[in-house]
Parts: C-alpha cells; structure tokens; sequence
C-alpha cells in the first residue's frame, strides 16, 4: 500500500511503529528490569545463593549493560529498527532460559551476558531511536505513549510473572513467558518496524525532505563538551539517582506503617500515578519548552517527597507516593525530547543513547547508597533527605541551558 492510500484511509503507519515499541518496552522492562527482582528471589530460593551473590551479578548487568546501549542508536540508524529488535528479543529470550539451568554463581554472569544486547534492543535508548524515525512536531505524544509500555511491564507483566512463578514453578514459568513474549512480539515487529519510505508522513507533521543543517555528526567526546549537554545530562543522573533509589527502597520505608500488603497496594498505586503521568505530559510536551516541564515534573516528585518526610499517616503516605509516583515515567521520556529540541537530527539517536547509559551507570548506584544511609541513621529519614536534595539540584540544573541554539523545534 502507498504512502497516498495510508493518507487517506487515516492509516500513518507510525502509530503502529508506536504499537510495536510499547509491547517492546512492556516485555523489555517486564523480563529485563521488573523482572531481575523475580530471578533473584527465585534463585535465592532455588539454589540458595544470597541475595549479596545474586545482586552483585545485577550489578554487572546494568554496568556492562550501559556501555551496549551507548552503542544501539547509532546500531539501530545503520542496519534499522527490525533486525535489531528481532535479535534482542531473541537474546532476551534465551538469556531468561539460561537462568534456569544454571547451578553455579559464575554462571549467573554468562545468561546475563546474553540477556544483556537485549536489554539494550528492548530499552529506552532503542525506543526514543525508533520512534524519532517516525515521528516529528508529534514525538513527545509518540514517545509518551510507547514508553507506558515501560510502566504497564511493572503494573501488567511483572505481577502476571511473579504469579506463573509462584504456580508453575520458576523453569516453566520462564518458559511460558519467554514463548509468549516471542510469539507475540516478532511477528510485531517484523510487521511494524520497516523502514520509512521517503514520502510518508504523519498528517500535520513534517516532510521528510526538509533541510538539515549542515555539519557532521558529532561524537561522543564531542557531546560531552556540549555544555547544554552536560547540564541535560547531569540533571537526569541526579534525577533518576534519586527516583530508583526511592522506588528500590519504597516498600521497605513503607512496611513499618503500613504492613507488607498495604505497601504492596501503595507502590501499584505509584505505578499507575507513573502511567498517567506520562500520559498527561505526553498531551503537552509538543507544545512547551521541554527543560521547563522537566523541572515542573520534578517539581512534582520534590512535593511528594516532602510530604513523605512530613507525615506518617496512610493517607499521607498515599499522597506522597501518588505525587512522587506521577513523574516517574517522564525521567525516561523527556530526554530526547530536549534532544530534539536543541540538538540536530543527526546527532539525535547518538545523543539519546550515550545519555541513557550514562544515567543508567549513575542510577545503577543509588539503591546501594541509600542502604548505607539507612544502615547509618537507622531509618529512612537520612535517605529520603538525599533523595530530595538531588531532585532540588536535578530541577535546577536542567533549567541552565548555555549556548542553546534550537534546531528541530
């Protein structure tokens, strides 16, 4: 069907690009991130390693893990969206099996080894990448919508996991989940994620054949000497320091109060704040400088941070989450969108990649440092202070923009 046709009948085929990259980030987030937390419990359990053992393979994961992301933008621009995802889904698939017929710690490492290219494939670097192929003047709806997938993989898949687990056993309910997810996802995504024909567009936005500014693609040192740069990257590190190590240790500070299914309750309902959140925003981000909702959407999380330090009742306890929990999502969307506001289109998927893997490596650290914050006051308090003091600084430097010169707004 042509371009024209597509046009006529309403049909862009964008939208199912957005489709295909939100059961991407749903089955990524599910088995490559939700799901750690489920593998570590299971092996603990089945083999009776410590949780210190398992945790610190987690650790490689999302170390070595960085440093493949950095690389997938540029992957996915080369040899396209398809075969990339086709091969990660494949590589994530087979890694969560090799999980199950280890009986060595050392072999932790090798099944995370190969789950960890499919991290990469299934993650937000590779999604903001795919989606920006397709999608111009509509990219923060575009992008909003696809990376819900992210949030449904902890509100939907996870839970569902953890259930077949529970049921099945830990071997057939890896087996069940690693048949769906491929059985589902690439026939997907050998469907959606073709490349873009030079003459279709979605209605309202852009030509493909608008003018490029001149220039070459800048590298990866080249990026860090960007200021404008360093201030987007810097204020998302801190960002999301401050957001995983909460989220790591959310149902631990709730558990004292509240009691182990209250807290349970608790962060299903910050997962739902998350996925309207990202929601809400995604309805205006194409319409309002994307550092200033950055720092309003962080803004929000600082006032539900300050409401849990304030209160110890439930409802309170609630509201805090609720506050904290709308801004989740959004950390993950905003980036290339700054991106795409104040940086070229060539240097679009470059850009976005290395600045995922760097807030990942930064990120990567955090609930460890809050455990050592907690060790040493005892409570949460010290912890949650930390947590409020790197949001107040992440809102404030991603206001700074030196030598901002938009390009595709």
């Amino acid at each position: 069907m042509g371009a024209e046709d597509e046009r006529r009948r309403g049909l862009y085929h964008g939208w199912w690009v957005v489709f295909c990259t939100f059961a991407v980030a749903l089955y990524g987030w599910g088995l490559g991130f939700y799901g750690l937390s489920l593998y570590l419990a299971a092996l603990t359990k089945t083999h009776g390693w410590s949780p210190a053992t398992i945790s610190a393979g987690i650790t490689f994961y999302y170390i070595v893990g960085a440093f493949l992301v950095m690389q997938v933008g540029d992957v996915i621009q080369k040899r396209g969206a398809r075969i990339v995802v086709l091969a990660g889904v494949g590589l994530m698939g087979l890694g969560v099996l090799g999980l199950t017929i280890i009986d060595r710690p050392w072999q932790l490492y090798l099944a995370f080894l190969v789950m960890i290219p499919g991290w990469a494939a299934m993650g937000g670097a590779a999604i903001n990448t795919i989606v920006a192929q397709w999608f111009h003047r509509r990219r923060g709806l575009a992008a909003s919508l696809a990376l819900n997938g992210a949030t449904c993989g902890g509100l939907l898949f996870a839970p569902a996991f953890a259930w077949a687990i529970d049921t099945l056993g830990f071997t057939r309910a890896c087996i069940a989940a690693v048949a769906v997810v491929l059985a589902t996802l690439w026939p997907l995504a050998a469907f959606a994620l073709r490349p873009r024909r030079p003459d279709e567009h979605d209605a309202g936005d852009e030509p493909t054949t608008s003018v490029e500014p001149a220039g070459t693609l800048m590298s990866r040192a080249q990026l860090l000497r960007q200021p404008r740069y360093l201030t987007m990257v810097g204020a998302f590190s801190l960002g999301l320091l401050a957001q995983i190590s909460f989220i790591a240790h959310q149902a631990a500070f709730l558990v004292p109060t509240l009691g182990l299914k209250e807290a349970g309750w608790v962060v299903s309902v910050t997962a739902l704040s998350a996925l309207i959140g990202r929601f809400s925003v995604g309805l205006v981000i194409d319409h309002v400088d994307r550092r200033g909702a950055t720092s309003a959407n962080l803004a929000i999380q600082i006032a539900g941070m300050i409401v849990l330090l304030q209160t110890s009742s439930v409802s309170g306890l609630y509201l805090g989450c609720i506050l904290f929990g709308f801004g989740v999502g959004n950390l993950i969307t905003l980036p290339g969108l700054i991106v795409q506001q104040e940086f070229p289109r060539r240097d679009f998927a470059r850009a976005v990649s290395l600045n995922v893997a760097i807030t990942q490596l930064v990120a990567a650290t955090g609930p460890s440092i809050l455990g050592v914050l907690h060790e040493l006051s005892g409570d949460y308090r010290t912890s949650l202070i930390a947590c409020l003091v790197l949001q107040v600084a992440a809102a404030l430097l991603v206001l700074i923009r030196p030598g901002r010169k938009p390009i595709d707004a």
